[in-house]
């Protein structure tokens, strides 16, 4: 099958795992929206005069404003990762050795590698905490964001069996003689 598209069947949760995600590239819109909304106003990410005297030249995005990028940029890759290994996101626990390592403009690619560096169940054995590695990356490959989040995760319930369905099996069927 060259050149044509495969499904790409989602890896499970577990220690030592890596999970990638799709990219998505900043658009003037998506920079001035998540900076609205987070009220990073500051002349580093909305003047623009201010920035040309700089050594970024142009508005950068606020650190705030790249972890929530990333925990959308995740949030796909990992849901299915957790249902392949048969777990839900219980909650989120926290946040932890964030470094911002390059600027971020609109019109950057992001894409982030997710790497599951511990998955052990809590103390009474009905939970487990799952902690990843996030290593955000621009369009050059280079990394912007490192940060390691922690999460509560717990069993999908049992499914139901399917009922059986084939007619006159396991009851009467009034229709047959």
């Amino acid at each position: 099958m060259t050149g044509a598209l495969r499904p790409r069947l989602p890896t499970a949760f577990a220690a030592g795992a890596v999970l990638l995600t799709p990219a998505r590239t900043l658009t003037d819109g998506d920079f001035a929206a998540i900076v609205n909304v987070s009220w990073e106003n500051g002349p580093l990410h909305t003047d623009a005069e201010y920035m040309r005297g700089t050594g970024f030249g142009r508005p950068i995005l606020g650190g705030p404003c790249l972890i929530a990028l990333a925990a959308g940029l995740t949030s796909t890759t990992m849901y299915a990762a957790w249902y392949a290994a048969g777990l839900d996101c219980h909650a989120a626990l926290g946040i932890d050795e964030i470094r911002y390592t390059g600027p971020v403009f609109a019109g950057d690619t992001l894409r982030v590698r997710i790497e599951v560096t511990r998955l052990e169940p809590t103390p009474g054995g009905r939970m487990y905490v799952g902690v990843v590695h996030d290593d955000v990356r621009n369009q050059r490959d280079e990394t912007v964001l490192r940060m390691t989040r922690s999460y509560l995760l717990r069993p999908l319930p049992e499914p139901e069996p399917e009922p059986d369905s084939a007619p006159g099996v396991g009851a009467a069927n009034p229709e047959q003689p």
